[in-house]
């Protein structure tokens, strides 16, 4: 046997060595680079969890940096970027919130959540139409987690936002499509009716209220905001019940107190209320008449001008005549029909909001032109 043969064997074995000590170094790297990772990942999680809780504290700048050291351990997470935008908005370093946010919405301009917290930053800066606008891309947006539950919220803090600024055209037309997205038993249609009666649509709202209080009977609250809802649609008679039913359930309630309070003013003195007698309307229009025309010397100018020199000698015309009964209806459409012109010049002429005092008086006078 020459000698190469007998050294192949050991170039075989020392060939296979190699081959397996580059294969166990390679697995040895692995494990090492996946352990690093893993480390790195977890101390990410810690920084986001440190920043979670600072969040919660109230300290948003300290929370911003524990969001930054997550990130500096997990760039490819999106989740931290998004903390990080939300904690700069809510320390009020909004430019730096807009670039975090910019970027998140760049690489995917449909995604719910950053949209929701772009949203939220122009509403801290009072930018009702851009905040409104996202707002919009929050709700239509693509959601991970919960996107029906995620895009109520988002609707339900664009209507808070539009209610706050009056918008009530708006307001009505984001609350249509709410409420066909709660479920029906949901507590969010208590605050769906609120939201209706800042947008001006009382009888909506009276209509989710009046459900729910059949619902849940003993539910106190829900008859004093039933009372509110009867009340601005100028059903003073059921505002009143509703009042009265939350009394009973929680007495000296202060909001039902003086829903009801105002109630019986103004029902006492509307003389379109049902159930009264001709002859009783007519005195009623008397009396609204006299209350307007002893106001109206307190805050006119004495030089008057002619047309409203003319008003003031109509109204004291109507107040000596007599009044006999055929003629009753017709006269009391005339007295209420004078006290409407001669409360409107007032308000005009004198530029000021009704008091407290005068408030049912300017409620049945608004109801009497309905």
């Amino acid at each position: 046997m020459d000698r190469e043969a007998l050294l192949r064997p050991s170039l075989y074995r020392t060939m296979l060595f190699v081959a397996l000590s580059g294969v166990a170094l390679a697995m040895i790297d692995g494990v090492l680079a996946k352990t690093e990772q893993s480390e790195t990942t977890a101390e990410a999680a810690r920084f986001y969890g440190d920043g979670l809780h600072l969040l919660q504290s109230g300290n948003p700048a300290a929370a911003a940096e524990a969001f930054r050291s997550a990130i500096a351990n997990a760039r490819d997470n999106t989740v931290y970027p998004l903390a990080l935008g939300q904690a700069l908005t809510a320390a009020g370093n909004f430019d730096q919130a807009l670039d975090v946010l910019g970027g998140l919405l760049r690489a995917d301009s449909t995604a719910g959540a950053p949209n929701l917290a772009m949203a939220r930053l122009f509403a801290r800066e009072d930018r009702t139409a851009e905040a409104a606008s996202y707002y919009h891309r929050a709700i239509y947006g693509q959601w991970t987690e919960d996107p029906q539950g995620n895009r109520v919220k988002a609707r339900f803090e664009l209507a808070d936002l539009l209610a706050a600024h009056n918008a009530k055209a708006e307001l009505l037309s984001e609350l249509l499509p709410l409420q066909d997205e709660i479920p029906p038993t949901s507590d969010a249609h208590q605050k769906l009716a609120r939201l209706y009666l800042a947008a001006g649509s009382p009888t909506r709202a009276a209509t989710i209220l009046r459900e729910l209080a059949h619902s849940r009977p003993q539910d106190a609250s829900l008859h004093s905001e039933l009372g509110d809802a009867e009340f601005a649609r100028a059903d003073y008679s059921a505002a009143r019940t509703s009042y009265l039913t939350a009394l009973r359930l929680r007495p000296g309630d202060p909001q039902a107190s003086g829903g009801l309070q105002l109630s019986d003013q103004v029902l006492d003195l509307d003389p379109l209320r049902r159930g009264l007698t001709e002859a009783e309307r007519y005195k009623r229009s008397i009396r609204i008449l006299q209350l307007v025309n002893e106001k109206n010397p307190q805050c006119l100018p004495p030089n008057e001008d002619a047309s409203h020199a003319d008003l003031v000698r109509a109204v004291n015309a109507a107040l000596k005549r007599p009044v006999g009964a055929a003629v009753q209806v017709q006269a009391t459409e005339s007295n209420l029909d004078l006290a409407n012109k001669l409360w409107q010049t007032e308000r005009v002429t004198c530029s000021s909001a009704v008091s407290r005092a005068d408030l049912p008086l300017d409620l049945v006078l608004t109801k009497s032109t309905q």
